[in-house]
């Protein structure tokens, strides 16, 4: 074995396993292996911090291990060694180091290994030029060893590693202006044939070149800067003068639902105390005419008697007597049949008052008109085959038997949805439909668009339908793609009220029985959407045979 080698694997026993540097004071365990004193303090302080407490209620016959002083293991032969043992420094290795230390600064520079710790670092014996590093015999191992860094340039040491070139290791100094690169002198050899044709110049001739190119581009990028400073103070100034606008037409938009919602309250109370006046008046009337009609019906009931009595009679005289008084007491009697007729007439008149168009306010007769006009039929091409559809199109029933075989494109194959004959693009819509009595149901919206078969033929599954249902467990659910919204119901609805405002993008479904509104979805609608609905939301419920009916428009 050469000297060399010899000398090389005598440089691996200096090195620290817990580091895997070289020592820098080394102490020596009981057992007899090396480490740095800071890798030992090192390896105490994280088994001290890793050690379990001691339990404190221990019984009086605890094993005397338990109460043994702490110890660290040795990372080589992991023997114990106690952690107050106070460890001394190993004289002869240490001068060994220090002896390693002088040896490899013999004939070097006095540049230093990058890599090396402690005060006195070894000398470097090459620098890389990828890595801009320089590093001494030992750790300089990786890039004469690892296929990652074989194509890595070695140099002498320097300390201007920057001034070198990342190809050959020689010095730069020349001055591509075509690639606006600096280059060696070997970059510009026969075989190097990237840089062939291009101008090239002295890298000190360059300077003012390269200083000319930076002003140009220093304008450029002070012009764009000057250009993204305008606009960020102009898109500032949009910003903020839209959101005072949007501020005050919101406030503006506020003000009016609160004037509105004034307005109806005070027509709602108004109302009330129509109806109770009103009402009022027809119970005093009915029992004044009722009374009335009671003393006639006595009156006539007592003569009733006295005809009865004289009809017995024998005495022609006394028998003529009793009937004349009788007949002329019911002559004059007031019956009130006449007015009784008219009172009949005006109850019967009662509801025809109150709907007049002239004692109702414009705006609730042009919401009423707004609404009442709505006619949902469903679309029975588009309804799944066990389904029962009646011949107005206005109720719908889950069955077990298939009501028709033909099997096309539009109709839903899994799902038990059916889709309504009309799509709406503008405008308010609202209808209601009675789910009283059916195990699980959904209603919604969707786009003609909705896919027939599963996954997504299952309303709300996907962005083409939104849906809000509800189990046999009284747990309602609103589903629109990935939002998903549970809560459980504390009263089953009965009646569910759909409200749509194709020009906002809102989506109500309320209990149309209590007026609560269940859940909103904001929606922004890019098709016109159909009404849909199903009647049997689970597939593990059973059949209910009752109908869902659909009720058009506020009043029904």
């Amino acid at each position: 074995m050469s000297l060399s080698r010899i000398m090389d694997s005598l440089d691996e026993e200096l090195l620290c396993v817990i580091c895997r540097d070289i020592f820098v004071d080394p102490v020596t365990l009981p057992c007899g292996h090396n480490f740095c004193s800071d890798c030992v303090a090192q390896l105490k302080h994280w088994v001290g911090n890793s050690e379990p407490a001691t339990d404190d209620e221990d019984d009086d016959h605890a094993t005397s291990s338990s109460r043994a002083v702490p110890c660290y293991t040795c990372p080589l032969c992991h023997s114990s060694c106690p952690m107050s043992l106070e460890l001394r420094r190993n004289v002869a290795l240490h001068n060994i180091v220090e002896r390693h230390w002088q040896r490899g600064q013999a004939g070097c520079s006095s540049l230093s290994c990058d890599l090396c710790k402690g005060i006195q670092r070894a000398p470097a014996d090459k620098s890389c030029v990828n890595c801009g590093q320089s590093f001494c015999a030992l750790h300089l191992m990786p890039h004469q060893e690892n296929l990652a860094f074989r194509d890595h340039v070695l140099v002498k040491p320097t300390a201007n590693i920057s001034h070198l070139c990342k190809r050959h290791g020689k010095e730069l100094e020349l001055y591509c202006q075509t690639d606006q690169c600096p280059l060696c002198a070997y970059c510009m050899l026969p075989t190097e044939t990237s840089h062939h044709h291009h101008q090239v110049l002295k890298l000190t001739d360059a300077t003012s070149t390269i200083k000319d190119e930076c002003k140009c581009e220093l304008a450029k990028v002070e012009k764009n800067l000057a250009a993204v400073d305008n606009g960020l103070c102009d898109l500032e100034e949009t910003a903020s003068a839209q959101k005072d606008k949007l501020k005050k037409q919101q406030q503006t938009h506020l003000d009016f639902f609160r004037k509105v919602q004034l307005f109806l309250y005070i027509e709602e109370r108004a109302w009330k105390k129509r109806f109770s006046v009103t009402t009022a008046q027809v119970n005093l009337m009915v029992d004044r005419k009722v009374a009335k009609l009671k003393q006639s019906q006595a009156t006539l009931q007592q003569a009733k008697s006295t005809l009865q009595i004289a009809f017995c009679m024998e005495n022609p005289m006394l028998l003529l007597q009793v009937s004349f008084l009788k007949s002329t007491e019911i002559k004059e009697q007031d019956l009130g049949l006449r007015e009784l007729q008219e009172v009949t007439n005006h109850l019967r008149n009662l509801e025809s008052h109150f709907t007049k168009s002239r004692d109702i306010p414009h705006i609730l007769t042009a919401l009423g008109e707004l609404f009442s006009n709505q006619v949902i039929e469903l679309d029975t091409s588009s309804a799944h085959p066990q389904l029962k559809i009646s011949r107005k199109g206005t109720t719908v029933e889950a069955v077990e038997e298939k009501q028709n075989e033909q099997c096309t494109a539009e109709r839903f194959n899994t799902s038990f949805n059916v889709l309504a004959k009309t799509g709406y693009t503008t405008g308010l819509h609202y209808w209601e439909v009675s789910v009283k009595n059916i195990p699980s149901w959904a209603v919604g919206m969707a786009y003609q668009s909705i896919p027939r078969t599963p996954p997504g033929s299952r309303l709300g599954a996907e962005e083409n339908s939104w849906a809000f249902s509800c189990s046999s467990e009284g747990l309602c659910c609103a589903q629109h793609s990935m939002e998903v919204m549970s809560f459980r119901s504390e009263k089953h609805p009965e009646k569910i009220g759909v409200y749509l405002d194709c020009d906002s993008g809102i989506l109500a479904f309320c209990d149309a029985d209590s007026v609560q509104c269940l859940y909103t979805f904001y929606c922004t609608l890019k098709a016109p959407v159909f009404p849909v609905f199903c009647p049997k939301f689970n597939e593990e419920e059973e059949f209910s045979m009752v109908p869902m009916t659909i009720h058009s428009g506020i009043i029904n």
